[in-house]
């Protein structure tokens, strides 16, 4: 369920760095929720600054169009999941594990209704929007097929499965990760919301996974 946007406290005058950094906060906030609630297409900047209670001359400033708000929205979605894997890569001395705990939350994060809606409509609104879509795998997309490349490398490198083209092995965990629970979710039959079909489904692809590169399959 999406979060439900919180009006920023109002201050007299000139905003402080802290003020102006809670009210984009804010608006991102409200965007997102607004985006998920009806759509790109149905979602107007000027819905965006009364939902935020900010002026639309205060919004254009920071967000000249639609566009560039909704580039925003998906650039704080990526952040989210780029901070989660770096975190684990830095924090883990097994990197089958930490490969496995950052596709569990790569399918989790990708079947949250920000997540998924910003991703609809990149796929429905692309060819109007074609610069995100390019945007997103450069800025958001590589870097996460990178941190796991370099987790599967170093498992490589130690002898626990057997893998050259590490970012093609990222691809086919990821494919099997998030291919069915994605098209389910968007399809709208909604299995893959309990949490226990849900993590069923990851050991089962985890072990398929497994099964194809370590070492010491028979």
């Amino acid at each position: 369920m999406a979060d439900t946007p919180s009006r920023p406290p109002r201050t007299g005058g000139r905003p402080t760095p802290e003020g102006s950094a809670q009210l984009d906060r804010h608006v991102l906030d409200v965007a997102t929720a607004l985006f998920v609630k009806q759509g790109y297409a149905a979602t107007s900047l000027e819905r965006i600054a009364r939902v935020a209670g900010c002026s639309k001359a205060s919004l254009y400033r920071r967000y000249p169009s639609k566009e560039a708000l909704f580039r925003a929205v998906v650039a704080a979605r990526g952040k989210l999941l780029l901070e989660e894997a770096s975190a684990v890569e830095a924090s883990s001395t097994d990197p089958l594990a930490a490969t496995r705990e950052i596709a569990l939350f790569f399918l989790d994060f990708m079947l949250r209704p920000e997540t998924l809606e910003a991703y609809r409509i990149i796929i429905a609104d692309g060819h109007r929007i074609p610069s995100v879509a390019e945007e997103m795998r450069e800025t958001i997309v590589d870097p996460f097929v990178a941190t796991l490349g370099r987790l599967l490398k170093t498992a490589a490198d130690r002898g626990y499965i057997e893998s050259t083209d590490h970012e093609e092995t990222t691809r086919v965990l990821m494919s099997l990760v998030l291919g069915w629970p994605l098209q389910n979710t968007m399809l709208g039959q909604n299995k893959m919301r309990d949490p226990q079909i849900r993590n069923g489904f990851f050991e089962r692809a985890w072990e398929v996974f497994l099964s194809g590169i370590r070492k010491d399959r028979t």
